[in-house]
């Protein structure tokens, strides 16, 4: 069957990488369309779609969205029908000596590990990269300062196909049961995986406002990725909320590119000195703290923000274009709540070797209990806690 896809894609976005990886991964050919560096091709995106960021992706000139509504069609096996080609589960039907939920630098780290202690393993994550993906810059992972994210991500993952993984990317584990030592997991996608030891390694997903009109101009105007999409809001003013590193940055680099920028804070700016130092100096941005978001409202795309001043009560209307939300994580632990100890914020308890309490199932990354949400340490609990899943699984008679 011949299909015609096509990608609009341009060179900043992880997504992207993602949604091509994904096709290349199936083995099918596609245009991709860089609004970046062709003409008018920006224009054309935003009016077949309605939406500003990147990827957006049509099959067969059906409009399927941006990557993650890709993946969610790979993942309940809608993709391949689409497509026309015939899935392959006899991969899945065994019992894995461990399978790790979550493709960031924890779970990632933690395959390579358990890869080379010779343990059947099975990756299973919505993407490969996780936070890091769309990251643009990571001057702080040793022996390899300034490398960007997605390349750190393509490193890791480069490193893990040297070994026996068998991976299985765009599904999303919706619960786990135990029966006796083994832990079924079973996927949106209506898979049922068994495996000797699990390792929960899911990270943190961006905080949402939850204020009217987010959900109805998310992609449209509210966006949560400003590395990736920030270059689609080029000339028009936007808001940024949140005073840490994250909001900061964004507030630096889209000043470069956009007439005014409103960084929002509801309390002092937290972020590093050199980073507020770089806000301070920049004429085209006005900070705003002690203050709330409202409501997002406008017509067919987003075009004004209503604030709060939590000093005094007062309101004011922000005409803005574009508003991008860096608040802060959540960790991505909603599917073992009721399985696994987890503290007041979501975030699992473990002990120094990752262990969760449960026999057989650890925990690694920003998903865990832990201030440090640093890309290194991700890393090296991904690695200690496969370590100490292989040194369960030889006690096990």
């Amino acid at each position: 069957m011949s299909n015609k896809i096509i990608i609009y894609s341009q060179d900043t976005c992880p997504y992207c990488v993602r949604a091509k990886s994904l096709m290349n991964d199936k083995g099918i050919s596609y245009q991709e369309i860089n609004i970046q560096r062709e003409q008018g091709q920006r224009e054309e995106m935003i009016a077949r779609t309605n939406r500003r960021t990147v990827p957006q992706i049509f099959i067969n000139d059906r409009t399927v969205g941006g990557y993650d509504d890709l993946a969610l069609l790979n993942a309940n096996g809608e993709l391949d029908a689409l497509l026309g080609i015939s899935s392959n589960d006899a991969q899945y039907n065994k019992v894995f000596d461990v399978v790790i939920i979550g493709a960031g630098p924890a779970g990632m780290s933690a395959a390579v590990y358990a890869a080379r202690k010779n343990l059947s393993t099975l990756v299973i994550s919505g993407n490969v990269g996780g936070q890091v993906g769309t990251t643009n810059e990571v001057d702080n992972y040793p022996g390899l300062p300034g490398i960007t994210g997605p390349e750190l991500v393509s490193n890791f993952s480069d490193h893990m196909e040297k070994y026996t993984v068998d991976k299985l990317v765009g599904e999303k584990v919706e619960t786990i049961e135990i029966k006796q030592r083994c832990k079924i997991i079973t996927t949106s996608g209506g898979r049922e995986i068994h495996a000797r030891a699990l390792i929960i390694a899911t990270g943190a997903n961006k905080r949402k406002l939850n204020i009217p009109g987010e959900k109805e101009f998310a992609g449209n105007g509210v966006v949560y990725r400003a590395t990736c999409d920030g270059p689609l809001f080029k000339g028009v003013p936007v808001a940024v909320i949140g005073g840490g590193n994250s909001g900061l940055e964004a507030s630096i680099e889209m000043a470069a590119i956009t007439p005014q920028v409103y960084l929002l804070e509801r309390g002092e700016l937290r972020g590093d000195q050199i980073l507020q130092d770089k806000v301070t100096a920049a004429e085209n941005i006005e900070v705003l703290i002690h203050v709330e978001p409202l409501e997002l409202n406008g017509d067919s795309s987003l075009n004004e923000l209503f604030i709060r001043s939590l000093e005094d009560g007062t309101k004011r209307r922000l005409t803005v274009e574009g508003v991008f939300v860096e608040i802060g994580l959540t960790p991505n632990s909603g599917f073992v709540l009721d399985l696994l100890d987890t503290n007041e914020r979501g975030e699992i308890k473990v002990d120094a070797k990752g262990h969760t309490g449960v026999r057989g199932i650890f925990a690694a990354g920003d998903v865990t209990e832990g201030s440090d949400k640093q890309i290194v340490v991700a890393a090296g609990s991904g690695a200690s806690v496969a370590l100490g899943a292989f040194e369960y699984l030889i006690s096990q008679k």
